[in-house]
């Protein structure tokens, strides 16, 4: 299981109708800020079995503009969570692109769903600096079918375009220690900032690096018209961990 098909598995259980998507209004619609995984190499190891899983989601927090959402995939037969991810969606005009306040009804709204339950907060994610020319870099042409609703790239389908990136880095030997075939190594964890949008035909450009410090870490930056539109992390299991499998 890659990261895209983990984010489509959580997406399935999006079951809360929330008002600020715009059900309502077509005038407001939500922009996908964040999100950030954790996956347990319990995942990886029981990925070919016939094995039930349990999807469960809940409001982490809301704030002046956005909501939090926490999804879990936990063995439905012991209980033991899986995977997890904190989606940060924030609710937007959809004439101005800005972001718009929520307004007291929906305040309210999340305060039902927040009572007795703690808050959760997402990790926090920050890009470190780099000088680009280092870096190894690719380019991709944004295709129709990675379009979401709004005509705009669907924020998974930037998970993939790391993902072919960190591909290619890795075949061409450019990492020092992921080298070959990138699917042969598991991530661990990902977090990833949505800071622009992409539409359809427009020449993309995806940077990669690896953290000086752990080389298990990779950091991309996707590029369109010379401003970073996408910035993510992801830190992979190092191969001796599943020296069993």
């Amino acid at each position: 299981m890659n990261l895209t098909s983990l984010s489509r598995t959580f997406d399935s259980t999006a079951i809360y109708r929330l008002p600020m998507f715009g059900d309502s209004n077509p005038a407001l619609g939500h922009f996908v800020a964040g999100m950030s995984y954790q996956i347990s190499k319990e995942l990886y190891k029981m990925a070919n079995l016939n094995i039930k899983i349990a999807l469960s989601l809940r409001l982490a927090s809301f704030g002046k503009s956005s909501i939090v959402l926490y999804h879990i995939l936990e063995d439905a037969s012991s209980g033991k969570i899986l995977a997890s991810m904190f989606r940060t969606l924030v609710k937007v005009s959809m004439d101005t692109r800005r972001p718009e306040p929520l307004v007291p009804e929906e305040r309210r709204h999340y305060e039902v769903l927040l009572s007795g339950s703690e808050e959760l907060a997402a990790p926090r994610f920050r890009l470190p600096s780099v000088d680009r020319a280092e870096c190894f870099s690719c380019e991709l042409v944004v295709r129709n079918i990675e379009l979401d609703s709004y005509h705009h790239v669907n924020y998974s389908m930037y998970l993939e375009y790391s993902a072919e990136c960190a591909a290619q880095a890795a075949a061409s030997g450019y990492y020092s220690k992921l080298k070959g075939d990138i699917c042969a190594f598991c991530v661990k964890k990902a977090s990833t900032s949505h800071l622009r949008e992409a539409r359809a035909g427009e020449k993309l450009t995806v940077i990669t690096w690896e953290e000086p410090a752990d080389p298990f870490v990779l950091y991309f930056i996707v590029v369109n018209k010379d401003t970073d539109i996408f910035h993510a992390m992801f830190e992979y299991y190092q191969p001796v961990e599943f020296s069993n499998l």
